[in-house]
C-alpha cells in the first residue's frame, strides 16, 4: 500500500472524489480548505447530528433502540472510515440516514452520484461490521423530507470502483487536472485555490477566455498596527486596537486578511490563537518596514509543492527565474514608455533589447547581470516619471536608486513601499502552500523571505513604483513627511500612514488581467501569481507566466 494514502480514507472524501477528483486531492492530499455558502449551509444542516447521542445497537441485537447520531464506523477491508449522521434500528436491521442541506434531485433518483456513493459506502461499512442493512436514507433540510435509497448491485459496483480509483489518484505526486468548463466549478468552495479555467488555459486544455469564478478583489483587508506602545487584542469576538488603553479601531476577524505589526506593538496571545484558527497570518516589521517574521497556524499540507520548490532552489530552475526577470524588465519598460516622455525613448528601446537577452540566458548569474543593467537604465530615467506638486525638501532630487539607508525622500518611499509589497508577497506565498524563505532567484539567507522577493520582482513597477509616482505627482507627501538622520532620510509616522493609504488604494485597483481577460484587483492578481508559481513547480502548468501590462 502506498505510504501517501493512509489505511483508512474518510467516506466524505469518496463523495468529493466522485464529484471532482481534483477537489478530493486538494482537500485530502494537500489539506486545502475554504468555505462558501454551500459548505456553511451543510454545516448548519449537520448541527443537530454532529454531537453523539444515543447508544447504537450491537450487530447481533434484535431489540429496537432510539436513533443514534454521529456514529463512527470503519473497515480495513474497504479502507474507509466514516461518521453516520443518524443510525436508525428496526426489527434487527439498521438504516443509515445522511443529512443534506439542499433539496432532492428532480426525477426518480433523489441523489446525485457523489451522494449515492457516499451513502452506499456507509451501508458497506455497516454490513462489514455485521449489521443487516437493507437500504440507506437521506434527509433534506431545505424541504424537510426523508427518502429511502435502494442499494443495488450496480451502485455497489460503482462504489467499489470509486474506492479503488480514489486510492490510486491520492497516491500520485500531482493533483488531477481540473474539470473543463464544468458547471460544478462555480459553486465549488475551492475554486479560488484550484483556478480550473486558468490552469486549463495555460495547459491548452480549455477555452481561450476563462470564466471569472472568483471575486475581482478579496473582501478581507489587512489591519495595520503602527502606533508605538499600542496593543492589538481580542475583545467580544472582535479584533481591537488599543492606544493608551483606549479602543481606537475594531474589526471582525472575517474582515481581516492579515495583521501587519510595525515596531513596538503588542499582540495578545488569545488573539494569536484566534488568528491561527482563522488562518489569518500576523507579520512583524520594523518601524522602517524591514520584514522581521511571521506567525501563522499549521502550515498548509501541500508537502509536494514545497519539496519541488526546494529541489528547484538547489538545482537553479532557470525557466522560472528567467520569467521573473523578463516580467520585471517588461513592466519597467512599460512604465517608462507610458510616462517617461521623449527623453526616455532610448531607454525604452534598450529595455526591449534586454528583455530579448533575458529570454536567451540560462544561468542565474547571467540573469542577475541582465537585471542589474536594466535596473540601472530604468532608474537613470525614473526621475522623468516624477513631477512633484509639493516640495519634498532640500536634497530631494532623485539621482538613482540607493538604500541602506535611503539618501533622499523618493528612495525612502521606494524602500518602504517595496517592504509593503514583499509583506503581501509573503502572504500570497503562504496561501499557495509555498515556503517564503526558499528562493529560486534570490539566494536564501537568514531571515530573508527570498521567494517573496522573487515574486515581488515583476510587481515592483506595477505596484511599488506606481504608488511612488502617485504620492509624489499628486502632492500626497511633502517635506514634513520626512526626517533626515545623518546621511539617511526616513519617513515620519504620518508619512508612513500616507504611503500605506496610497499603497492600499493601488492594491484595491482593478486591472484587466492580461492573460485571463477578466478584471482583478492587484491584490487578487498577486494571489493568482503565487498560485501559478506553485502550479509551475509541481507541473500543473507547463511554465510560469509573469504578470505584465502593455
Amino acid at each position: 500500500m502506498n505510504d501517501r494514502v493512509p489505511d483508512l480514507v474518510p467516506v466524505r472524501m469518496l463523495n468529493e472524489f466522485v464529484y471532482c477528483p481534483r477537489l478530493a486531492y486538494l482537500e485530502w492530499s494537500d489539506q486545502r480548505w475554504d468555505a462558501n455558502a454551500d459548505t456553511a449551509g451543510g454545516s448548519a444542516a449537520h448541527r443537530r447530528v454532529d454531537r453523539p447521542r444515543g447508544v447504537p445497537p450491537r450487530p447481533d441485537e434484535m431489540a429496537d433502540r432510539p436513533p443514534s447520531t454521529s456514529v463512527d464506523v470503519g473497515s480495513e477491508r474497504y479502507g474507509l472510515i466514516g461518521k453516520i449522521d443518524v443510525l436508525e434500528s428496526d426489527r434487527g436491521s439498521v438504516t443509515p440516514v445522511e443529512y443534506k442541506h439542499g433539496r432532492p434531485r428532480a426525477g426518480p433518483d433523489v441523489l446525485w452520484d457523489p451522494e449515492r456513493v457516499q451513502l452506499c459506502a456507509q451501508v458497506l461499512l455497516l454490513r462489514d461490521a455485521g449489521y443487516t442493512v437493507p437500504r440507506g436514507a437521506v434527509w433534506f433540510a431545505e424541504t424537510r423530507t426523508r427518502h429511502d435509497v435502494a442499494i443495488d448491485d450496480a451502485l455497489i459496483e460503482l462504489t467499489l470502483a470509486s474506492i479503488a480509483e480514489l486510492r490510486r489518484v491520492m497516491a500520485a505526486d500531482v493533483a488531477p487536472p481540473p474539470l473543463i468548463d464544468s458547471p460544478k466549478c462555480p459553486r465549488c468552495s475551492l475554486v479560488g485555490l484550484c483556478l480550473p479555467d486558468e490552469m486549463n488555459l495555460l495547459s491548452v486544455r480549455g477555452t481561450e477566455r476563462p470564466r471569472r469564478l472568483i471575486a475581482a478583489a478579496p473582501s478581507a483587508q489587512p489591519l495595520y498596527a503602527m502606533t508605538q506602545g499600542s496593543r492589538v487584542t481580542r475583545r467580544s469576538g472582535r479584533v481591537v486596537l488599543l492606544e493608551k488603553g483606549e479602543e481606537v479601531a475594531s474589526r471582525r476577524m472575517l474582515d481581516i486578511s492579515h495583521i501587519a505589526v510595525f515596531g513596538n506593538v503588542d499582540v495578545g496571545s488569545a488573539l494569536l490563537r484566534d488568528c491561527f484558527d482563522a488562518g489569518v497570518p500576523v507579520l512583524w516589521l520594523t518601524i522602517g518596514g524591514w520584514f522581521s517574521g511571521v506567525a501563522q497556524g499549521m502550515a498548509k499540507g501541500n508537502v509536494t509543492v514545497r519539496m519541488r520548490q526546494h529541489r528547484a532552489a538547489m538545482t537553479g530552475d532557470s525557466p522560472i527565474v528567467q520569467q521573473f526577470v523578463v516580467g520585471k524588465i517588461k513592466n519597467q519598460r512599460t512604465l517608462l514608455r507610458r510616462h517617461g516622455g521623449p527623453s526616455a525613448a532610448h531607454a525604452v528601446d534598450q529595455l526591449a533589447g534586454l528583455v530579448a537577452r533575458a529570454r536567451e540566458e540560462r544561468t542565474i548569474d547571467s540573469l542577475l547581470g541582465v537585471e542589474g543593467t536594466a535596473a540601472r537604465i530604468y532608474f537613470e530615467h525614473f526621475a522623468a516619471l516624477l513631477r512633484p506638486t509639493t516640495p519634498l525638501g532640500p536634497g530631494a532630487t532623485f539621482e538613482g536608486r540607493n538604500r541602506r539607508p535611503p539618501r533622499d525622500p523618493v528612495n525612502a518611499v521606494l524602500s518602504f513601499v517595496y517592504s509593503l509589497l514583499v509583506k503581501d508577497c509573503v502572504i500570497a506565498i503562504l496561501a499557495a502552500g509555498l515556503d517564503p524563505f526558499v528562493g529560486l532567484y534570490h539566494q536564501p539567507r537568514f531571515g530573508r523571505p527570498a521567494l517573496a522577493l522573487d515574486l515581488a520582482e515583476e510587481m515592483r513597477p506595477l505596484i511599488g513604483d506606481s504608488v511612488v509616482m502617485t504620492l509624489v505627482n499628486n502632492g500626497e507627501i511633502s517635506a514634513s513627511d520626512f526626517v533626515s538622520r545623518a546621511v539617511g532620510v526616513a519617513l515620519t509616522p504620518a508619512g508612513r500612514r500616507s504611503v500605506i493609504a496610497a499603497y492600499e488604494r493601488r492594491m484595491r485597483t482593478e486591472l484587466m488581467h492580461p492573460v485571463f481577460k477578466y478584471k482583478a484587483s492587484y491584490r487578487r492578481a498577486l494571489e493568482i501569481q503565487a498560485r501559478l508559481l506553485a502550479a509551475a513547480l509541481i507541473g500543473d502548468t507547463p511554465s510560469y507566466r509573469p504578470l505584465t501590462t502593455r
